[in-house]
């Protein structure tokens, strides 16, 4: 019988929720570090002479100093968010001095509760002061009370104090800042030439903000937004204590920022993980190559896809940070996943596939000479070794220090910054390529 009833119960209360998502519109702006601002319009039902309203339906993630309430008919006096929510223990501790009753087998106990932990409870059954029995939690059954204590709710609420001069349904816009309610863009590159590729972006939504949106617009807000600290209350502060397509541009500039709403409306429940095409399959110019850095990987050397984030590849639009994944367009391998640090339309984009496995290295100092007290010249020599059946092009990384200059040099290179030069060389197929140069360094 008891859960026939709480069946009967969800079934109200999903019918409930359903009537009122009818009357709600939602506008959800989410941010890539993890959080989202939640603007609603609903009707809220006031009677005359009513001077406080309760609000339902938010999340528990909610930061209780972002709510921002305005009346259309009324006026707001004040905002309580109330977040002391009921659970056995806060039940208990709330009814410590006060009688209870339970089942102990086929008794019936009533006594008052002395004091409880996670194994007992303490009870006077004789009244207090007075002897003390101790019962072990996991051997009872039906912990009776005799009411909701006060202050303690069963879900996030908000208590609203009001100024109306009418009664009757009144609009309300709602808003208010949420964690755990976040996206991450995630890409999928698949090759389908050395220098041609399949690409495509979609949106990954994370809902853990402890509550489920109806059909909502949804706006993804791209670029690092800085947050202050959330209020007590929040789902932030709370959480260690809790249980439990085409080629147009899909991102619009928001200030600093850009932003990309969904061209549809979607509901997201609680606890799921949802994906959204944010832009469809598009053919793109890329480039294949190989990087070595010696001081970063000494011997290994790294394959990296590049492409240039301009409408001539294919692209031109700006791209949040996400993870790319990378598919060999024919056999759809899977070739390599990686942390895309996005890229700006017009930017250039570098993404690496992994470790190059027929591609040796070796690096060495043939020289050192101490031209004076404050100068020195060094002179290298760097082999690249490679094992394909095709010409391969590696970018070699050299990172100098002090005022220095190339004397010497074997190929030509160019000066990425103060302290890196890069020579950017072919090696043929089941060949070998040597490069050298000498460097002196000034203090």
């Amino acid at each position: 019988m008891f859960f026939r009833t709480i069946g009967i119960l969800l079934a109200v209360s999903a019918t409930g929720w359903q009537g009122m998502a009818a009357e709600r519109e939602i506008t959800i702006n989410i941010y890539n570090g993890g959080f989202s601002q939640v603007t609603e319009k609903r009707q809220i039902e006031i009677k005359k002479g009513q001077k406080e309203v309760e609000i339902y339906d938010i999340p528990e993630g909610i930061d209780p100093g972002s709510i921002s309430i305005k009346g259309e008919g009324f006026g707001v006096r004040w905002i309580d968010y109330r977040y002391d929510f009921i659970s056995a223990e806060r039940l208990l501790h709330k009814f410590i001095g006060k009688e209870i009753q339970f089942q102990k087998g086929d008794s019936l106990v009533k006594g008052i509760l002395i004091r409880y932990d996670s194994k007992y409870l303490f009870l006077s059954t004789h009244g207090w002061p007075g002897p003390v029995s101790i019962y072990e939690r996991d051997d009872l059954k039906n912990i009776d009370l005799p009411a909701l204590p006060e202050g303690l709710v069963s879900r996030p609420t908000i208590n609203l104090g009001l100024d109306s001069g009418g009664s009757g349904k009144k609009g309300m816009e709602l808003s208010y800042l949420t964690s755990g309610l976040g996206w991450q863009a995630e890409y999928q590159l698949n090759f389908n030439r050395k220098d041609k590729a399949a690409f495509s972006g979609w949106v990954k939504l994370d809902n853990q903000c402890g509550l489920s949106f109806p059909a909502a617009s949804i706006v993804l807000i791209a670029g690092q937004v800085d947050r202050a600290k959330p209020a007590a209350g929040s789902g932030d502060a709370m959480a260690t204590g809790k249980s439990g397509a085409g080629s147009e541009s899909p991102l619009e500039a928001l200030v600093d920022y850009q932003h990309y709403k969904l061209p549809f409306k979607t509901a997201i429940s609680e606890m799921e993980t949802k994906q959204a095409v944010m832009f469809s399959s598009m053919g793109i110019n890329v480039e294949h190559f190989y990087r070595y850095k010696w001081s970063e990987t000494k011997s290994a050397v790294k394959a990296i896809v590049a492409f240039d984030n301009n409408k001539e590849s294919g692209l031109g639009i700006p791209m949040p940070p996400g993870r790319m994944s990378i598919y060999d367009g024919q056999t759809r391998t899977f070739l390599g996943s990686a942390e895309f640090d996005g890229a700006a339309a017009g930017e250039k984009a570098e993404i690496v596939m992994g470790t190059a496995f027929d591609i040796a290295t070796e690096r060495s100092r043939t020289d050192h000479r101490k031209l004076g007290r404050n100068r020195n010249a060094d002179s290298y020599e760097i082999r690249i070794r490679n094992h394909k059946a095709e010409r391969i092009k590696v970018v070699i990384s050299e990172e100098l220090y002090g005022y220095w200059e190339i004397t010497e040099k074997s190929d030509e290179f160019t000066r990425k910054d103060f302290q890196t030069v890069e020579f950017d060389i072919k090696v043929p197929a089941g060949g070998e390529k040597v490069i050298t140069y000498t460097v002196e360094y000034g203090y």
